[in-house]
């Protein structure tokens, strides 16, 4: 009786193991997922290739190689691509198809191809694929994507023209204030002296001068100004800590004592112009 008992328990537990690895094992093939993916656009037609992740190890024990009779890409005509169809040695679960470079190729800009797999794929302990899988994809219009390459150069190298002209034009500025800067300090005597000119006409220019460069600055001064208003009128919502007024005020105006010095310079040049003028007229009564 207890011989009978220890048989009807190991025979129990040898169903129930059986069982256990029976469910354990995936006897299905299953293909998880795809490089490029269906209904991917813009690939490149160079070096073609589809990437198969399966959820099994794909490829018999003894041999690698996987049936390429059981792939095939062809385009919408159903011209087909010649194909090499690759397992992956360092990952068995996935298998590549390659356009085969050591053949004539004719794959084409934007045209769209489909990858066919056919359902009797098996995998290393032979469990079939069970279904038919496609897989369609398009390639990249190289042509298109050229014009598109070309525009935005010639918008870049448009916008660096407008930036090096403002920059320019900025600096010629700058450096006809300086000239004007030198042009005052200049001694009339001296100069005209070195010319022949009479100081009197030195003078009358220097002053004439003097008035186009302040209305020219005055100018400069207006539309920044401007522009700064422009801006400020733009923000909504003005940044913490800043707040918006209606004009822009002088620094006195905002209760500032910091003397500039452009003032008192400003006379001081016309005080000596002056000077410069009665010597003048001193030396031609003489």
């Amino acid at each position: 009786m207890k011989r009978t008992g220890v048989i009807v328990c190991l025979t129990t537990l040898m169903v129930l193991f059986a069982g256990t690895f029976a469910f354990g094992a995936d006897s299905t093939l299953k293909l998880v997922d795809t490089y490029p993916v269906d209904g991917q656009e813009n690939t490149t037609k160079e070096n073609m290739c589809v990437k198969l992740n399966f959820n099994n190890e794909m490829g018999a024990a003894k041999d690698d190689e996987i049936d390429k009779s059981l792939f095939s890409i062809k385009d919408k005509k159903g011209n087909k691509v010649p194909i090499m169809v690759l397992l992956n040695p360092d990952d068995r679960k996935q298998i590549m198809v390659l356009a085969d470079t050591n053949k004539k190729l004719d794959i084409k800009d934007d045209t769209e191809y489909t990858l066919s797999i056919s359902k009797a794929l098996a995998d290393a302990k032979g469990n079939s694929l069970g279904e038919n899988k496609k897989i369609s994809f398009k390639t990249l219009d190289q042509n298109k994507s050229s014009k598109i390459y070309m525009l935005m150069m010639l918008v870049m190298f448009g916008g660096m023209f407008i930036f090096m002209a403002r920059a320019t034009k900025k600096h010629a500025e700058a450096d006809s204030d300086d000239d004007f800067a030198k042009e005052i300090k200049v001694n009339p005597y001296k100069e005209a002296k070195r010319t022949g000119r009479s100081v009197e006409e030195i003078i009358a220019e220097q002053e004439k001068a003097r008035i186009k460069a302040e209305k020219k600055a005055a100018k400069k001064a207006a539309k920044a100004a401007k522009e700064e208003t422009f801006y400020e009128d733009e923000v909504e919502e003005p940044a913490p800590g800043h707040f918006k007024v209606k004009r822009i005020k002088t620094i006195a105006e905002g209760g500032g004592t910091y003397i500039t010095g452009r003032k008192a310079a400003a006379e001081a040049r016309k005080a000596q112009e002056e000077k410069w003028a009665q010597q003048a007229k001193k030396k031609k009564r003489k």
